[in-house]
């Protein structure tokens, strides 16, 4: 009874904030223009905001936890890797192959992967996030460059050093994790007019995304591509955790390292996935529907997960 508390507590808070900003839509209490206008308010500067405070505040410049980066950046390779022999196989159009694989690699690890390591771990773990965040951001957006770029249906959009570079720069939450970085490894201190403004909007980036992302749930949008929606979301939520954290709790992941490695490889497909695949010729709507279904169901899996490696002792 007390890993089933323990794992509803973890996970209930982040789907109280999904419900909440899906039933004010449902009652037009708010708008989709306002949902729109909210969600670049909280990507374009709350979330880069929040990266830029908790990596500057809990980061010093220690990359010693190299089994931890290791076991992130190999497994989230091969995860790249092996989607890319497959999807192919059974999807045909081009664009909803780049859609499809970065549907099952890209996780939700900033809004929330954050708040769930943390909720399990507190600063321990947010020390590491903090860490991760500088390496893991930044990587998944230039594979995503390179994959929708291989699939693009424009042909408009070509794979280049420039490319990857501008992407990188003009990134919000790449520039939030640089500056945090050097924030971190600098003592950056802030004066104190600045510093309380700051970490209240900070503050605010986890659940109003988590508000966003349930406020945008449109589940009629589901009926069309449900087959390819049903694979990726089953690989994102089930094969692709399964695998991994067996892998790793076999490799003697325990505690604080594996709520981090939960954090990156069970949790739901990003959001930004669906913003990449738009702009880049792949098929926006087959990423959105991959987007609102692992959400949807990440609250259960998750809750799973937890709950079982909490009882094995691994958590």
């Amino acid at each position: 009874m007390t890993n089933f508390i323990f794992s509803l507590n973890v996970v209930a808070p982040l789907f109280v904030l999904m419900i909440a900003g899906y039933s004010c839509r449902q009652i037009r209490f708010i708008t989709d223009e306002f949902l729109g206008q909210l969600n670049r308010f909280v990507f374009r500067f709350c979330l880069p905001l929040m990266l830029f405070q908790d990596i500057r505040i809990s980061y010093s410049g220690d990359f010693s936890n190299t089994n931890l980066i290791g076991a992130s950046l190999i497994g989230i390779s091969a995860v790249i890797l092996i989607s890319f022999l497959t999807v192919p196989l059974f999807v045909k159009q081009k664009g909803q192959r780049g859609s499809m694989i970065q549907g099952i690699y890209r996780s939700n690890f900033l809004i929330y992967g954050l708040p769930l390591a943390t909720g399990m771990y507190g600063d321990d773990a947010r020390a590491s996030i903090s860490m991760l965040m500088g390496i893991m951001i930044p990587f998944y957006n230039v594979a995503a460059v390179i994959i929708l770029s291989i699939f693009s249906e424009t042909g408009n959009t070509r794979i280049s050093v420039k490319n990857i570079l501008k992407s990188i720069v003009t990134n919000p939450l790449i520039l939030g994790c640089f500056f945090g970085l050097m924030g971190g490894i600098g003592h950056w201190t802030l004066p104190s007019f600045l510093e309380t403004p700051f970490a209240q909007l900070a503050g605010t980036a986890t659940p109003l995304a988590l508000f966003v992302m349930g406020g945008e749930f449109k589940f009629r949008s589901l009926k069309n591509n449900l087959n390819k929606v049903l694979i990726a979301s089953v690989a994102r939520l089930i094969i692709v955790p399964v695998i991994a954290l067996y892998i790793f709790v076999q490799s003697g992941f325990r505690g604080v390292d594996l709520a981090v490695l939960i954090s990156i490889f069970a949790t739901p497909t990003a959001m930004a996935s669906y913003i990449m695949a738009k702009n880049m010729g792949n098929d926006g709507m087959l990423s959105a529907q991959i987007v609102v279904l692992t959400t949807a169901c990440s609250c259960v899996t998750i809750f799973f997960i937890i709950y079982f490696l909490r009882t094995w002792g691994c958590l």
